[in-house]
């Protein structure tokens, strides 16, 4: 089985865009790179629409599960985009490794990000009201 790591950027978006990509390969650190890449093609504004049109058919279809959260969809690009501005560098596993908080603590970002835990308040429906980043260094 070939692994995320092992494709190009783009090929990793073709395979999760058909549904192709093997269910266990779907981890964290893949939607975190879903989420670069689409970054990095079309800006946040329309990566944001992107990943969640991606990832719930990917959801529906792949991992034949009714779970896909839009909310925690759309933190996954905000809350990247965010970390990808506090970085020269231009390469996604350098940007984890910089900031090893999206990789090991990324519920804790979410909860910051929104002041709540949206993984108990949202599912298909999108939070009240947006706040801005709420981070400290």
């Amino acid at each position: 089985m070939i692994t995320p790591d092992q494709l190009s950027d783009n090929e990793l978006l073709e395979k999760i865009e058909n549904c192709s990509l093997e269910p266990e390969s779907f981890t964290h650190e893949t939607m975190l790179r879903l989420a670069w890449i689409l970054i990095q093609k079309h800006g946040l504004d329309v990566a944001i629409v992107k990943n969640n049109i991606i990832k719930e058919r990917y959801f529906k279809t792949a991992l034949k599960s009714d779970k896909f959260n839009k909310t925690l969809s759309r933190a996954y690009v905000e809350i990247l985009y965010y970390f990808m501005k506090k970085t020269n560098s231009n390469n996604f596993d350098k940007l984890l490794r910089e900031f090893p908080r999206l990789r090991f603590d990324f519920q804790k970002l979410v909860k910051t990000h929104y002041g709540y835990n949206i993984l108990k308040e949202h599912r298909t429906e999108e939070p009240k009201d947006f706040k801005p980043l709420l981070f400290s260094f």
